[in-house]
């Protein structure tokens, strides 16, 4: 697994009053496809580089020997295991994967974010091989959507070096509530709320902390294909966020 000046890029769909949802219904919420503002950096500096990757290696190594000790103590199965014991090897596997991320994405290509925002808008809408997500309607700003998701970053590698292009590609996005829903119900979203459907390559981050209200994602094209690599990526990150949706529908619409 595997973060400010851009011009905002967003697609809306227009919203007539017949999907204007009712509490509790599983209508459509207005989301809010956005890429953080970022400044281009093709790269940090090798001692920068050396001590994110010595973090990244330590949190690794750390997670690894709890989870040994754990799996010692508790078993193999990890769903019997005491709620506590869970959160505990939960909090030092997000602690990786942030790590993971910082070390990853150290290059920032603002141009990508606003490729990968219009990637994933279009894919919500439908467009090209990508089904509609049904209960996500395009909104024009923050000010105007339930939910809002942050492109941060983006990136990509090849299988084979003797490849052309990239055969592997990642979305680094966040979803945090937007201006038309209310900070307490996304605050009653699980905090080890992880997406989960068959075939979309999406896994949790970060989740939701004190002044953080927001969840942080990666998404991966699944590999295997040089074409559409970035596009795949993005169409599994409109596919993250149709799931939160379906998942949470009836706390985010809690009145």
């Amino acid at each position: 697994m595997t973060r400010n000046a851009l011009m905002v890029v967003a697609l809306s769909l227009a919203v007539s009053p017949a999907v204007v949802r009712a509490a509790g219904s599983q209508g459509p919420l207005k989301v809010y496809v956005t890429a953080a503002q970022v400044e281009a950096r093709k790269d940090v500096d090798d001692a920068t580089k050396n001590a994110l990757k010595a973090k990244r290696d330590q949190a690794r190594e750390a997670r690894k020997t709890l989870e040994k000790q754990l799996k010692e103590q508790l078993g193999k199965k990890r769903e019997s295991w005491p709620p506590a014991k869970d959160d505990e090897l939960y909090a030092a596997e997000e602690a990786e994967a942030l790590a993971e991320a910082a070390y990853e994405y150290r290059k920032i290509d603002p141009k990508g974010l606003a490729d990968s925002v219009k990637d994933v808008s279009e894919s919500i809408e439908g467009k090209g091989i990508a089904g509609r997500k049904d209960r996500v309607v395009l909104a024009t700003s923050a000010a105007d959507a339930d939910l809002v998701l942050e492109v941060v970053a983006r990136r990509s590698g090849k299988t084979l070096p003797t490849q052309f292009k990239a055969d592997r590609c990642f979305i680094l996005f966040k979803v945090l509530p937007g201006k038309k829903l209310k900070a307490a119900a996304f605050s009653k979203v699980p905090a080890n709320y992880r997406p989960k459907r068959f075939g979309m390559w999406v896994w949790t981050i970060a989740r939701p902390k004190a002044g953080q209200p927001s969840f942080t994602f990666e998404s991966y094209n699944g590999g295997g294909s040089e074409f559409g690599c970035q596009g795949a990526a993005a169409n599994a990150a409109a596919g993250a966020i149709d799931k939160f949706i379906e998942d949470n529908h009836a706390i985010l619409t809690t009145r």
